[in-house]
Protein backbone atom coordinates (compact mmCIF):
# COMPACT_ATOMS: atom_id res chain seq x y z
CA UNK A 1 0.00 0.00 0.00
CA UNK A 2 1.35 3.30 -0.78
CA UNK A 3 1.84 6.57 1.41
CA UNK A 4 -0.92 8.43 0.09
CA UNK A 5 -3.23 5.36 0.31
CA UNK A 6 -2.18 4.81 4.15
CA UNK A 7 -3.00 8.62 4.43
CA UNK A 8 -6.35 8.90 3.15
CA UNK A 9 -6.85 5.14 5.32
CA UNK A 10 -6.02 7.31 8.42
CA UNK A 11 -7.89 9.94 7.72
CA UNK A 12 -11.25 8.11 7.02
CA UNK A 13 -10.14 6.29 10.57
CA UNK A 14 -10.01 9.63 12.59
CA UNK A 15 -13.44 10.88 10.49
CA UNK A 16 -14.88 7.83 11.50
CA UNK A 17 -13.59 7.61 15.10
CA UNK A 18 -15.10 11.20 15.93
CA UNK A 19 -18.16 10.27 14.17
CA UNK A 20 -18.33 7.12 16.69
CA UNK A 21 -17.73 9.71 19.40
CA UNK A 22 -20.16 12.30 18.74
CA UNK A 23 -22.99 8.83 18.26
CA UNK A 24 -22.15 7.39 21.63
CA UNK A 25 -22.28 11.15 23.71
CA UNK A 26 -25.67 11.85 21.73
CA UNK A 27 -27.18 8.33 22.67
CA UNK A 28 -26.46 8.89 26.45
CA UNK A 29 -26.30 12.62 27.36
CA UNK A 30 -29.34 13.68 29.37
CA UNK A 31 -32.38 15.76 27.82
CA UNK A 32 -31.67 19.24 28.62
CA UNK A 33 -27.56 18.53 26.88
CA UNK A 34 -29.40 17.99 24.31
CA UNK A 35 -31.54 20.74 24.67
CA UNK A 36 -28.58 23.29 25.23
CA UNK A 37 -26.72 21.63 21.96
CA UNK A 38 -29.57 21.27 19.65
CA UNK A 39 -29.78 25.52 20.06
CA UNK A 40 -26.19 25.68 19.33
CA UNK A 41 -26.03 23.64 16.23
CA UNK A 42 -29.03 26.14 15.13
CA UNK A 43 -27.59 29.12 15.28
CA UNK A 44 -23.88 28.09 14.29
CA UNK A 45 -25.87 26.23 11.40
CA UNK A 46 -27.50 30.23 10.43
CA UNK A 47 -24.16 31.83 11.46
CA UNK A 48 -22.61 29.54 9.17
CA UNK A 49 -24.92 29.99 6.28
CA UNK A 50 -24.50 33.75 6.54
CA UNK A 51 -21.14 33.71 6.13
CA UNK A 52 -21.16 31.36 3.12
CA UNK A 53 -23.54 33.97 1.57
CA UNK A 54 -20.84 36.33 1.98
CA UNK A 55 -22.24 38.82 4.87
CA UNK A 56 -19.49 40.28 7.20
CA UNK A 57 -20.68 40.24 10.99
CA UNK A 58 -19.94 39.78 14.26
CA UNK A 59 -21.29 37.75 17.05
CA UNK A 60 -22.52 40.51 18.53
CA UNK A 61 -24.15 41.76 15.65
CA UNK A 62 -25.46 38.79 14.46
CA UNK A 63 -27.52 38.57 17.74
CA UNK A 64 -28.61 42.22 17.63
CA UNK A 65 -29.70 41.91 14.00
CA UNK A 66 -31.67 38.55 14.48
CA UNK A 67 -33.15 40.66 17.71
CA UNK A 68 -34.21 44.00 14.74
CA UNK A 69 -32.00 46.14 16.28
CA UNK A 70 -29.79 46.76 13.50
CA UNK A 71 -28.59 45.58 10.00
CA UNK A 72 -26.55 42.74 9.60
CA UNK A 73 -24.03 44.45 8.06
CA UNK A 74 -22.80 48.10 7.67
CA UNK A 75 -21.85 47.93 4.25
CA UNK A 76 -23.96 44.34 2.86
CA UNK A 77 -23.08 42.74 -0.30
CA UNK A 78 -24.86 43.42 -3.26
CA UNK A 79 -24.17 39.46 -4.23
CA UNK A 80 -25.52 38.32 -0.82
CA UNK A 81 -28.74 36.46 -0.37
CA UNK A 82 -31.31 38.53 1.77
CA UNK A 83 -30.81 37.63 5.48
CA UNK A 84 -34.08 37.38 6.98
CA UNK A 85 -35.23 34.81 3.82
CA UNK A 86 -31.84 32.67 4.00
CA UNK A 87 -32.59 32.29 7.81
CA UNK A 88 -36.17 31.86 7.69
CA UNK A 89 -35.59 29.45 5.36
CA UNK A 90 -33.65 27.31 7.41
CA UNK A 91 -35.62 27.47 10.44
CA UNK A 92 -38.23 26.24 8.32
CA UNK A 93 -36.18 23.43 6.97
CA UNK A 94 -35.10 22.47 10.61
CA UNK A 95 -38.05 22.64 12.36
CA UNK A 96 -39.28 19.54 10.55
CA UNK A 97 -35.84 17.72 11.26
CA UNK A 98 -35.91 14.37 12.36
CA UNK A 99 -34.28 15.01 15.25
CA UNK A 100 -36.54 16.84 18.06
CA UNK A 101 -34.37 18.91 20.45
CA UNK A 102 -33.21 20.68 17.05
CA UNK A 103 -37.25 20.25 15.32
CA UNK A 104 -38.38 21.71 18.16
CA UNK A 105 -36.24 24.92 19.01
CA UNK A 106 -36.20 25.91 15.14
CA UNK A 107 -40.07 25.75 15.26
CA UNK A 108 -39.50 27.75 18.52
CA UNK A 109 -37.29 30.48 17.53
CA UNK A 110 -39.09 31.01 14.21
CA UNK A 111 -41.58 33.83 15.36
CA UNK A 112 -38.30 35.10 17.23
CA UNK A 113 -36.96 36.25 14.27
CA UNK A 114 -37.06 39.61 14.11
CA UNK A 115 -34.43 40.60 11.81
CA UNK A 116 -35.44 43.42 9.50
CA UNK A 117 -37.28 42.84 6.56
CA UNK A 118 -35.81 41.95 3.25
CA UNK A 119 -36.42 44.56 0.18
CA UNK A 120 -37.40 41.80 -1.75
CA UNK A 121 -39.36 39.56 0.58
CA UNK A 122 -41.66 37.09 -1.52
CA UNK A 123 -39.16 36.87 -3.95
CA UNK A 124 -36.08 36.14 -1.96
CA UNK A 125 -37.92 33.87 -0.02
CA UNK A 126 -38.81 31.41 -2.57
CA UNK A 127 -35.40 31.36 -3.91
CA UNK A 128 -34.11 30.09 0.13
CA UNK A 129 -36.77 27.09 -0.23
CA UNK A 130 -35.92 26.37 -4.05
CA UNK A 131 -32.03 26.20 -3.31
CA UNK A 132 -32.97 23.90 0.27
CA UNK A 133 -35.16 21.34 -2.64
CA UNK A 134 -32.80 21.46 -4.60
CA UNK A 135 -30.01 20.43 -2.08
CA UNK A 136 -32.47 17.69 -0.90
CA UNK A 137 -32.54 16.02 -4.23
CA UNK A 138 -29.23 16.56 -4.90
CA UNK A 139 -28.02 14.55 -1.78
CA UNK A 140 -30.82 12.01 -2.19
CA UNK A 141 -29.89 11.18 -5.87
CA UNK A 142 -26.43 11.08 -5.19
CA UNK A 143 -26.02 9.11 -1.77
CA UNK A 144 -27.05 5.67 -1.09
CA UNK A 145 -28.65 4.90 1.75
CA UNK A 146 -27.00 1.11 2.04
CA UNK A 147 -22.74 1.94 2.65
CA UNK A 148 -20.98 0.98 5.44
CA UNK A 149 -18.56 3.76 5.50
CA UNK A 150 -19.90 7.43 4.63
CA UNK A 151 -16.87 8.00 1.90
CA UNK A 152 -18.24 6.91 -1.36
CA UNK A 153 -21.17 8.68 -1.37
CA UNK A 154 -19.05 11.74 -0.46
CA UNK A 155 -17.10 11.43 -3.12
CA UNK A 156 -20.01 11.06 -4.83
CA UNK A 157 -21.47 14.48 -3.30
CA UNK A 158 -18.62 16.46 -4.24
CA UNK A 159 -18.68 15.62 -7.19
CA UNK A 160 -22.56 16.14 -8.08
CA UNK A 161 -21.82 19.86 -6.17
CA UNK A 162 -19.04 20.86 -8.58
CA UNK A 163 -21.14 19.88 -11.83
CA UNK A 164 -24.02 21.44 -10.16
CA UNK A 165 -25.53 24.39 -11.73
CA UNK A 166 -26.92 25.71 -8.49
CA UNK A 167 -24.38 24.79 -6.23
CA UNK A 168 -21.14 24.55 -8.54
CA UNK A 169 -18.79 27.72 -7.26
CA UNK A 170 -19.05 30.34 -10.13
CA UNK A 171 -16.32 32.00 -11.62
CA UNK A 172 -15.72 36.19 -11.52
CA UNK A 173 -17.85 38.08 -13.60
CA UNK A 174 -16.42 41.42 -15.55
CA UNK A 175 -18.24 43.93 -17.80
CA UNK A 176 -17.02 46.58 -20.01
CA UNK A 177 -17.34 49.96 -19.33
CA UNK A 178 -16.43 53.15 -21.48
CA UNK A 179 -14.92 56.48 -19.75
CA UNK A 180 -13.81 59.56 -21.69
CA UNK A 181 -13.31 57.34 -24.82
CA UNK A 182 -11.53 55.13 -23.38
CA UNK A 183 -12.81 51.08 -22.78
CA UNK A 184 -12.07 49.71 -19.22
CA UNK A 185 -12.92 46.15 -18.00
CA UNK A 186 -14.76 45.74 -14.13
CA UNK A 187 -14.31 42.32 -12.21
CA UNK A 188 -17.11 42.00 -9.72
CA UNK A 189 -17.20 39.21 -7.06
CA UNK A 190 -18.68 35.61 -8.11
CA UNK A 191 -21.84 34.72 -6.39
CA UNK A 192 -21.33 32.38 -3.26
CA UNK A 193 -21.88 28.76 -3.72
CA UNK A 194 -25.28 28.34 -1.13
CA UNK A 195 -23.18 24.93 0.02
CA UNK A 196 -25.15 25.48 3.27
CA UNK A 197 -28.26 23.75 1.85
CA UNK A 198 -25.93 20.93 0.92
CA UNK A 199 -24.46 20.34 4.61
CA UNK A 200 -27.63 20.56 6.32
CA UNK A 201 -29.31 17.76 4.13
CA UNK A 202 -25.96 15.43 4.60
CA UNK A 203 -26.97 15.20 8.04
CA UNK A 204 -30.24 13.71 7.51
CA UNK A 205 -28.18 11.40 5.32
CA UNK A 206 -25.78 9.94 7.64
CA UNK A 207 -28.68 9.27 9.83
CA UNK A 208 -30.70 7.29 7.24
CA UNK A 209 -27.32 4.85 6.37
CA UNK A 210 -26.85 4.19 9.94
CA UNK A 211 -23.80 6.41 10.71
CA UNK A 212 -25.28 9.20 13.58
CA UNK A 213 -28.56 8.79 15.08
CA UNK A 214 -29.19 12.23 14.89
CA UNK A 215 -29.30 14.40 11.83
CA UNK A 216 -27.53 16.99 12.41
CA UNK A 217 -26.57 20.28 9.80
CA UNK A 218 -22.32 19.55 8.80
CA UNK A 219 -21.96 23.38 8.12
CA UNK A 220 -18.32 23.52 6.62
CA UNK A 221 -17.85 20.31 5.26
CA UNK A 222 -18.32 21.15 1.82
CA UNK A 223 -14.36 21.93 1.02
CA UNK A 224 -14.17 24.21 -2.32
CA UNK A 225 -10.81 23.61 -2.99
CA UNK A 226 -11.72 19.86 -3.49
CA UNK A 227 -14.18 20.59 -5.89
CA UNK A 228 -12.30 20.51 -8.78
CA UNK A 229 -9.20 18.41 -7.68
CA UNK A 230 -6.77 16.25 -10.25
CA UNK A 231 -5.67 14.31 -6.93
CA UNK A 232 -8.02 11.86 -5.97
CA UNK A 233 -5.95 10.63 -3.24
CA UNK A 234 -4.98 13.99 -1.75
CA UNK A 235 -8.65 15.48 -1.83
CA UNK A 236 -10.44 12.00 -0.46
CA UNK A 237 -7.62 12.88 2.63
CA UNK A 238 -9.00 16.71 2.41
CA UNK A 239 -12.88 15.23 2.28
CA UNK A 240 -11.86 12.88 4.97
CA UNK A 241 -10.30 15.63 7.41
CA UNK A 242 -13.35 18.35 6.89
CA UNK A 243 -16.07 15.22 7.73
CA UNK A 244 -13.83 14.82 10.82
CA UNK A 245 -13.37 18.67 11.41
CA UNK A 246 -17.08 18.64 11.79
CA UNK A 247 -17.74 15.89 13.86
CA UNK A 248 -15.21 17.00 16.20
CA UNK A 249 -16.48 20.89 16.83
CA UNK A 250 -19.88 19.15 17.08
CA UNK A 251 -18.15 16.87 20.32
CA UNK A 252 -16.75 19.93 21.33
CA UNK A 253 -20.30 21.84 21.52
CA UNK A 254 -21.98 18.82 23.25
CA UNK A 255 -19.03 19.00 26.04
CA UNK A 256 -19.69 22.55 26.19
CA UNK A 257 -23.55 21.74 26.26
CA UNK A 258 -22.73 19.55 28.95
CA UNK A 259 -20.70 21.61 31.24
CA UNK A 260 -23.72 24.28 31.15
CA UNK A 261 -26.57 22.00 31.52
CA UNK A 262 -24.39 20.79 35.15
CA UNK A 263 -23.56 24.36 36.01
CA UNK A 264 -27.40 25.32 35.45
CA UNK A 265 -28.56 22.53 37.42
CA UNK A 266 -26.63 23.84 40.36
CA UNK A 267 -27.43 26.79 40.54
CA UNK A 268 -30.75 26.29 39.84
CA UNK A 269 -31.70 23.75 42.18
CA UNK A 270 -33.57 24.64 44.61
CA UNK A 271 -36.21 25.90 42.04
CA UNK A 272 -39.71 25.39 42.38
CA UNK A 273 -40.64 21.94 39.45
CA UNK A 274 -43.14 24.80 38.02
CA UNK A 275 -40.15 27.52 37.68
CA UNK A 276 -39.71 28.02 33.75
CA UNK A 277 -35.88 29.73 34.83
CA UNK A 278 -34.03 26.79 33.82
CA UNK A 279 -35.69 27.17 30.18
CA UNK A 280 -34.54 30.51 29.70
CA UNK A 281 -30.88 29.38 30.89
CA UNK A 282 -30.97 26.25 28.73
CA UNK A 283 -32.52 28.90 25.99
CA UNK A 284 -29.50 31.74 26.10
CA UNK A 285 -27.10 28.93 26.85
CA UNK A 286 -27.82 27.23 23.59
CA UNK A 287 -28.90 30.13 21.11
CA UNK A 288 -27.07 33.18 23.05
CA UNK A 289 -28.74 36.68 23.97
CA UNK A 290 -32.09 37.44 23.39
CA UNK A 291 -34.89 40.09 23.72
CA UNK A 292 -37.92 39.85 26.22
CA UNK A 293 -40.43 40.01 23.37
CA UNK A 294 -38.30 36.77 21.83
CA UNK A 295 -37.88 35.13 24.90
CA UNK A 296 -41.68 35.75 25.02
CA UNK A 297 -43.01 34.43 21.92
CA UNK A 298 -39.96 31.19 22.17
CA UNK A 299 -40.72 29.72 25.48
CA UNK A 300 -44.62 30.88 25.06
CA UNK A 301 -44.62 33.47 28.74
CA UNK A 302 -45.97 36.19 29.44
CA UNK A 303 -44.07 39.68 29.90
CA UNK A 304 -44.25 39.37 33.18
CA UNK A 305 -43.32 35.71 33.56
CA UNK A 306 -39.98 36.56 31.35
CA UNK A 307 -39.31 39.20 34.65
CA UNK A 308 -39.70 36.65 37.29
CA UNK A 309 -37.33 34.28 35.20
CA UNK A 310 -34.91 36.93 34.45
CA UNK A 311 -35.08 38.26 38.33
CA UNK A 312 -34.49 34.32 39.40
CA UNK A 313 -31.07 34.27 37.19
CA UNK A 314 -30.30 37.60 38.72
CA UNK A 315 -30.18 36.04 41.64
CA UNK A 316 -27.60 33.64 40.98
CA UNK A 317 -25.37 35.69 38.81
CA UNK A 318 -26.30 33.68 35.90
CA UNK A 319 -27.84 36.76 33.59
CA UNK A 320 -25.57 39.79 31.96
CA UNK A 321 -27.47 42.46 30.41
CA UNK A 322 -26.69 44.56 27.48
CA UNK A 323 -28.44 47.78 25.62
CA UNK A 324 -28.61 48.09 21.58
CA UNK A 325 -30.74 50.97 20.49
CA UNK A 326 -32.68 51.38 23.45
CA UNK A 327 -33.41 47.58 23.87
CA UNK A 328 -31.83 45.22 26.27
CA UNK A 329 -30.51 41.75 25.38
CA UNK A 330 -30.65 39.21 28.03
CA UNK A 331 -27.53 36.60 27.95
CA UNK A 332 -26.02 34.11 30.32
CA UNK A 333 -22.56 35.67 32.68
CA UNK A 334 -19.55 34.02 31.73
CA UNK A 335 -18.54 31.00 33.61
CA UNK A 336 -15.02 29.47 33.90
CA UNK A 337 -15.28 26.38 32.12
CA UNK A 338 -11.70 24.89 33.57
CA UNK A 339 -13.37 25.36 36.82
CA UNK A 340 -16.48 23.46 35.70
CA UNK A 341 -14.47 20.67 33.89
CA UNK A 342 -13.18 19.71 37.56
CA UNK A 343 -16.75 19.41 39.31
CA UNK A 344 -18.80 17.97 36.53
CA UNK A 345 -19.96 14.25 37.09
CA UNK A 346 -19.87 11.80 34.42
CA UNK A 347 -23.01 11.60 32.88
CA UNK A 348 -22.57 7.55 31.44
CA UNK A 349 -23.31 5.06 33.19
CA UNK A 350 -21.32 1.72 33.58
CA UNK A 351 -23.17 -0.08 30.72
CA UNK A 352 -23.46 3.50 28.59
CA UNK A 353 -19.10 3.14 28.46
CA UNK A 354 -19.70 -0.54 27.69
CA UNK A 355 -22.18 0.09 24.79
CA UNK A 356 -20.04 3.33 23.72
CA UNK A 357 -16.70 1.05 23.45
CA UNK A 358 -18.26 -1.45 21.70
CA UNK A 359 -19.75 0.93 19.18
CA UNK A 360 -16.18 2.00 18.44
CA UNK A 361 -14.76 -1.35 18.20
CA UNK A 362 -17.51 -1.85 15.46
CA UNK A 363 -16.29 1.38 13.90
CA UNK A 364 -12.67 -0.59 14.04
CA UNK A 365 -13.72 -3.44 12.37
CA UNK A 366 -15.12 -1.74 9.86
CA UNK A 367 -12.47 0.45 9.14
CA UNK A 368 -9.61 -2.69 9.45
CA UNK A 369 -11.80 -4.31 6.39
CA UNK A 370 -11.37 -1.29 3.89
CA UNK A 371 -7.77 -1.09 5.75
CA UNK A 372 -7.39 -4.93 3.88
CA UNK A 373 -9.09 -4.20 1.08
CA UNK A 374 -6.12 -1.60 0.44
CA UNK A 375 -3.57 -3.94 0.82
CA UNK A 376 -4.47 -6.57 -1.73
CA UNK A 377 -5.36 -4.11 -4.14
Amino acid sequence: MDDKSTDFASAEAHAMLALGRLDGALEHCPLAVHRIFAAQILRGTLVGALLQEGHLFTEARFHAWFAGLTTLSDTPSRHASAPRALCEGILTELAHASWAPLADIALRLKPALLAPQDLQSQEDNALANAVIEDARALVDGHCTKHETLPFTSLTRLYGAVASSLRFAPAERQSSPIAVAGRRFTVEHPAPSSPLWAVEIQYGEWLRRAGTLRCALPFTGLIRLDVLAADDSDGARIIRAEALHTVANRMLLQLGEAARLAHHGSERLAGQRTTSRAPALFELLGGFGPLRSAQIESTLGATRIGVRGMVAILEDQGLIAHSTIAGAHLHALAATDSTALDEDIPSAFTAKALDDFEASLAHIDGLLAGTVNKLDEG
